[in-house]
């Protein structure tokens, strides 16, 4: 289920898309209680989540994006007074690691579990367990996999992301206006059972379909989102594909081991590069001109609404169906307005 959302595009993106609402349910903050006066104006300044454990599992902490994720979460427990116990696998493809610390986590007896997945598909028979066990499941960035849940009866508190094939979308139509609408692109995909890759990808061809004067290499290839199999890719495409001259990497790590194997064909500025998360190691390359445009998906907003969201649930306060399928904003940032 793709849920509907609005985006937001930087200035500059938004000059040559226009901006495009599609009445997503944005997360708002609560306006704070009113404390009563005389005695009662203490319980009014308590901290909602005082004692409540909240399990942050991540996927691998050496993409920044879930370093920005944790800050998010963190930040937003420490004003609501709850605590966050966070893991990570090694890998964005450690699928048995990530299922291990969520039992860990259950057995721990958290209130909450809040979880990025690696394998959409993959994570459903624990998060079973988790909602058995009584523990609050919120699904943070990539989907859970809609059909393998309800086959599985498993029902999930809520979900807060972003709308990746709008993210896809929005970053091919960039790449088809920065090529004249002519040229040979490819896509440097992620993990290609997984949710949000696969949205990624169906936006991506969305945008390159209507673009008929782009040729597309097919069939893409699968960089794990992770920098060394992109460069790897990147590197067999140079020789196989000379005439290539447009890339969408579906993450900045992928993109960071692309443009290092671009570097090193000296075709820096020859191939337009277009990726997804606006990472602080890909803005040297923004500033330069090397990447063209990224795609803010704001995962610091992720953890922080979906710690709010468990916060809400636990003390009896249920989601709206709306906030059960939220969706932060996208930005196109730019070369052109990172420079500005």
């Amino acid at each position: 289920m793709r849920c509907p959302r609005a985006v937001a595009l930087t200035a500059a993106a938004a000059l040559a898309f226009g901006l495009l609402a599609l009445g997503c349910q944005k997360p708002e903050a609560e306006p704070a209680p009113t404390p009563a006066p005389g005695p009662t104006a203490k319980a009014a300044t308590d901290q909602p989540g005082e004692g409540m454990k909240i399990a942050l599992v991540l996927k691998t902490m050496t993409n920044p994006f879930f370093q920005r994720m944790l800050d998010g979460a963190q930040k937003k427990a420490a004003e609501l007074g709850a605590e966050i116990v966070s893991s990570a696998t090694s890998t964005e493809s450690s699928f048995d690691d990530q299922a291990k610390y969520v039992q860990d986590m259950i057995q721990s007896k958290v209130d909450a579990i809040l979880i990025a997945p690696e394998g959409s598909k993959e994570i459903v028979p624990v998060l079973v367990e988790a909602k058995k066990a009584g523990i609050i499941v919120i699904n943070l960035d990539n989907r859970v996999d809609a059909e393998a849940a309800k086959a599985a009866g498993l029902e999930l508190d809520a979900y807060v992301g972003a709308d990746n094939a709008e993210g896809g979308y929005l970053a091919g139509k960039y790449l088809a206006e920065k090529l004249g609408g002519k040229g040979v692109v490819t896509m440097i995909e992620g993990i290609p059972s997984a949710d949000n890759a696969i949205a990624r990808r169906e936006g991506f061809e969305k945008a390159m379909a209507e673009n008929p004067g782009i040729r597309v290499l097919k069939p893409f290839q699968s960089g794990q989102w992770e920098q060394d199999p992109a460069y790897n890719i990147m590197t067999n495409l140079l020789s196989t594909h000379p005439d290539l001259n447009g890339l969408f990497c579906a993450n900045d790590m992928m993109a960071l081991g692309a443009m290092r194997a671009i570097a090193g064909a000296h075709k820096t500025g020859k191939i337009t590069v277009v990726s997804y998360d606006n990472l602080e190691e890909v803005q040297p390359a923004l500033r330069k001109g090397e990447l063209a445009a990224t795609i803010e998906q704001h995962p610091d907003e992720m953890g922080s609404v979906g710690v709010e969201y468990a916060v809400r649930i636990k003390s009896g306060k249920p989601l709206t169906d709306d906030e059960k399928h939220t969706c932060v904003k996208l930005d196109v940032i730019t070369s052109e307005s990172v420079a500005q």
